[in-house]
């Protein structure tokens, strides 16, 4: 399928990541459809003077445009990996929750960074943001990974005196379905706002880590 109609919906979604959710009148009309689109699935508003997306917006975005025929190499061409990592973060506050991004620690003589370490009332999750592009990769040496990481987190959070079960959880592109692989959750992206709506899903599909 030709990728040219939706160098739009790719220009919206680079214009989203790298300059904010607010779009002025006058430049809402460049966008057209996908615009229609985003106010149509709830995750933009109308104003008086501008018009006003969540951070899911760019999740429907590259949902549609991949389900439209745009390769995922396209997609990732186009923005900054980085700012993905930024929207999948911008859900979770958007829903309450407190994010810590690059979260960095160290138990003993062994240093570890998490992407993104969400807190929940009851548990926190800590979550690696994969950049796959092809199917040559290992998701289940990924998830055993991030299980791995999250087990020093808690040892680390304990030596802090904060006693919370964490669930990890990999965000990747390629996956079509929640799943769980080697006790670590496994999401797509564009279904990260379904998790940060009802985050107990994900301790009662896998197996959180234990408490120190």
């Amino acid at each position: 399928m030709p990728e040219e109609p939706n160098i739009v919906g790719l220009n919206l979604l680079r214009r989203l990541l790298e300059r904010g959710f607010i779009i002025s009148r006058g430049e809402a009309e460049e966008y057209g459809d996908y615009l229609k689109l985003l106010l149509v699935k709830g995750v933009m508003v109308e104003d008086k003077e501008c018009f006003k997306a969540f951070p899911e917006c760019c999740l429907l975005l590259l949902q549609n445009l991949v389900e439209s025929g745009v390769r995922l190499e396209t997609v990732l061409k186009s923005v900054n990996w980085r700012r993905f990592e930024r929207v999948v973060a911008e859900v979770f506050r958007l829903h309450g929750f407190k994010v810590q991004e690059h979260f960095r620690f160290h138990v003993g003589n062994t240093r570890r960074e998490i992407d993104l370490l969400v807190e929940t009332p009851l548990f926190f999750i800590s979550i690696d943001c994969k950049q796959w592009v092809s199917r040559n990769y290992n998701l289940h040496s990924a998830c055993r990974l991030q299980f791995e990481r999250s087990l020093l987190l808690a040892k680390y959070l304990a030596e802090k005196g904060v006693r919370k079960k964490i669930c990890p959880l990999v965000v990747t592109f390629l996956e079509s379905e929640i799943k769980i692989l080697n006790n670590c959750s496994v999401v797509p992206v564009w279904k990260i706002g379904e998790v940060a709506e009802a985050p107990e899903v994900l301790r009662t599909l896998g197996r959180p880590v234990p408490l120190s």
